[in-house]
């Protein structure tokens, strides 16, 4: 198939920039600025055309199928939640649970790594590194709240947290310890 300029666009979307937000497009990376940060993300990857028109930022593909047409409605919904993120910010908070063995959370921001002491009566500590710099952490008592710019970012090291914990050949009815994501949203509102 032509992918040619002269095409109609067969998928269309439409991304209203708000005041406040600037946005720049350099082939197919999409840089937000916004009050609390910068964002940038490359969608060359998608097959995609992005053009910025005045105030709005319109996604298109020239390509048909449902694929292409799930494609345009990703990117936007992207870009839109970039944009919520530099004005808003994004919050996952977590609780740690126990019944069993008082579970005690650490996180050292130098190097990036979390441990879990205690869990189940664990000798070892349960170790994972935070792979993304700009999400904030902060543990206090038996709370966890992970802040950040990307909400692909927050809402992956929430999962780390649960999955770090995750309980296998055991009854999940008796065993409830873990650490389990309570609320996600928006930071300010």
């Amino acid at each position: 198939m032509s992918t040619s300029a002269l095409e109609p666009a067969t998928h269309a979307a439409t991304v209203e920039i708000p005041d406040g937000v600037k946005i720049s497009l350099q082939y197919s990376t999409v840089t937000v600025e916004g009050p609390l940060g910068k964002l940038s993300r490359d969608f060359s990857h998608t097959g995609l055309k992005l053009a910025l028109e005045g105030n709005f930022l319109k996604v298109f593909s020239v390509n048909k199928g449902r694929r292409f047409k799930a494609r345009v409605g990703t990117v936007a919904k992207l870009v839109r939640n970039m944009i919520e993120g530099v004005l808003h910010g994004y919050v996952a908070k977590l609780k740690i649970v126990y019944s069993h063995f008082p579970v005690t959370v650490k996180y050292d921001k130098h190097t990036g790594t979390v441990s879990i002491h205690n869990f189940m009566g664990e000798k070892s500590p349960r170790l994972f590194k935070i792979p993304f710099p700009n999400v904030d952490i902060q543990v206090s008592g038996q709370d966890i709240t992970v802040m950040g710019l990307d909400k692909n970012e927050v809402t992956q090291v929430a999962a780390m947290f649960e999955l770090a914990t995750k309980i296998k050949d055991k009854d999940p009815r008796i065993y409830v310890d873990g650490i389990y994501v309570v609320e996600k949203g928006l930071w300010r509102k």
